[in-house]
């Protein structure tokens, strides 16, 4: 079974872009910080936190694929 593709505006895909922009820009923060941490568990957590920020851009990036830009109203009068 294929899914249809979710209609979206240009301003929610580029929102939903930039989220996940900044979510692997974090993680590639927050794993840099990694072997600066002492302690096995701030290590631990730290760790969790890079790999939740990259499961939730990649489920991002999935729902990405599955959006189509829906044309505007206002484009669609104009055209009309």
């Amino acid at each position: 079974m294929t899914a249809e593709p979710m209609q979206v505006s240009s301003r929610f895909r580029s929102t939903i872009e930039a989220t996940i922009l900044e979510l692997e820009r974090n993680a590639a923060r927050d794993e840099r910080i990694l072997p600066t941490l002492l302690n096995a568990d701030h290590r631990r957590r730290q760790r969790l936190l890079v790999e939740k920020q990259l499961d939730k851009a990649f489920r991002l990036r999935e729902m990405l694929a599955l959006m189509s830009l829906r044309q505007e109203r206002a484009r669609r009068e104009r055209v009309l």
